[in-house]
This record gives structure tokens, C-alpha cells and sequence, in this order.
């Protein structure tokens, strides 16, 4: 019994490293799709905002929904639904 690569603390170890990176993997995806439906109904949020007259009460909180939704953009385009 040596000490080469095919020892059990390597075998341990190679399985908690793909383990993790398919976690991440996992919540890689779960950001994006998250940031691509947002990126669908934001703009009904802001819509709404203009509509109630949220820019004369609020003007902040509609330029930081605008920044959430450019986010979005940048975070949910590589999403594809279905795939």
C-alpha cells in the first residue's frame, strides 16, 4: 500500500471538488434565471411606477429598479428557458 494517486484521501477528495463545482455550477444557474425573469417583469414594475406617479415620490427607488434591471440584463442574458 503506497502513497500514489489511487489512495482514498485522493478519491475523497476528487469527489468533494466536483460535488462543489456542481453546486456552483448549480447556483450559477439559478442567478442567471433568476436575473432573466426579472429582467421580464421589471419593466411591468417600472411601467407601473410611471404610471402612479412614483417619479415625484420616489425618483431614487425608480433609478435603482432601472439599475436592477440593467443588472438583470447583464446577468440573465446567457439564460436560455428549456435548455
Amino acid at each position: 500500500m503506497g502513497l500514489g494517486p489511487d489512495t482514498l484521501g485522493t478519491t475523497v477528495l476528487r469527489r468533494f471538488a466536483t460535488r462543489v463545482l456542481t453546486c456552483a455550477g448549480y447556483a450559477v444557474e439559478l442567478i442567471r434565471a433568476t436575473a432573466f425573469w426579472g429582467t421580464v417583469f421589471l419593466p411591468l414594475v417600472i411601467v407601473a411606477g410611471l404610471v402612479t406617479d412614483l417619479v415625484t415620490s420616489a425618483p431614487f427607488g425608480l433609478g435603482l429598479l432601472v439599475a436592477l434591471n440593467v443588472l438583470c440584463i447583464l446577468l440573465g442574458r446567457s439564460y436560455r428557458p428549456g435548455e
